[in-house]
């Protein structure tokens, strides 16, 4: 059985979403740990650090959250598929503009680094020839 970086429960408490499918969650937690290791290039057997587990947790967990749970701001509701939103109402005005409307998973680049950099991963090598 492949390795989750986060278990249903673990989810639950993490994101605050009861609501959508055990099952679901499962599945999109293993989905996303394997997108984890693959891009990290971790060894499915490789065991990491509390501190590298706890990150692993954090980015497995939100970005299972941003595939299962639709977008939605106080007002508009369920907005999957928007690309922006405006309203007005006695003389005030406001607009968003949704940067993952689609519902799909991503890692949190900042914290994806972190996890890169614990893993002796993120050194990047430059050369400069002044021939």
């Amino acid at each position: 059985m492949p390795t989750t970086y986060a278990t249903v429960e673990e989810y639950r408490l993490d994101t605050g979403d009861h609501e959508s499918a055990a099952d679901r969650v499962s599945a999109v937690l293993m989905q996303q740990s394997a997108k984890l290791r693959a891009r990290l290039q971790i060894s499915e057997n490789k065991r990491l650090t509390a501190d590298q587990q706890a990150l692993a947790r954090l980015l497995v967990t939100d970005a299972a959250r941003k595939t299962l749970v639709p977008p939605t701001l106080d007002g508009f509701g369920d907005i999957t598929g928007a690309k922006a939103a405006s309203f007005s109402a006695n003389g005030f005005q406001g607009s968003v503009t949704i940067a993952n409307q689609s519902g799909s998973a991503y890692f949190d680049r900042d914290t994806l680094n972190v996890l890169k950099r614990s893993l002796g991963r993120s050194a990047r090598i430059g050369v400069i020839c002044p021939w």
